[in-house]
């Protein structure tokens, strides 16, 4: 039997993602940039995620190993990946995407400082930080 899935999209709905329904707590990760993003994060091997839509827009900063995306219409960051390692085995979806009545089902935790073990991208820590 195939595990649970939940779809998000973005504000008009041009990305949709969809992935294994999240089993952990999600991360609302304060570092720098999701912070100011109001991310929401569940963490997913890259080929449990299906993207569709359009293209989207993409954000680097620091050593430019993270692209944020977003929807190139209503400008809602749904998801990052690894842009270093075409073998990447984690990736970020942004769950505020999710429907309201679906996000209240999951419990969350507080990363202050963005350095959380989960922000490592080939044994190496991002760049997040305060």
């Amino acid at each position: 039997m195939a595990a649970p899935t939940s779809t998000s999209t973005c504000h008009c709905k041009a990305i949709k993602l969809t992935f294994p329904t999240p089993t952990e707590k999600l991360n609302e990760c304060h570092c720098t940039i999701c912070r100011r993003y109001g991310a929401l994060w569940a963490y997913y091997n890259p080929k449990d995620v299906q993207i569709e839509g359009p293209k989207t827009d993409t954000y680097q900063y620091g050593e430019k190993r993270i692209d944020f995306h977003r929807c190139p219409s209503c400008g809602c960051m749904t998801h990052w990946a690894d842009i270093q390692d075409e073998n990447a085995s984690e990736m970020g979806v942004n769950c505020n995407m999710l429907e309201k009545e679906e996000l209240r089902r999951f419990e969350r935790t507080v990363d202050e400082d963005g350095d959380g073990p989960q922000f490592k991208v080939n044994n190496v820590p991002d760049e997040h930080g305060p």
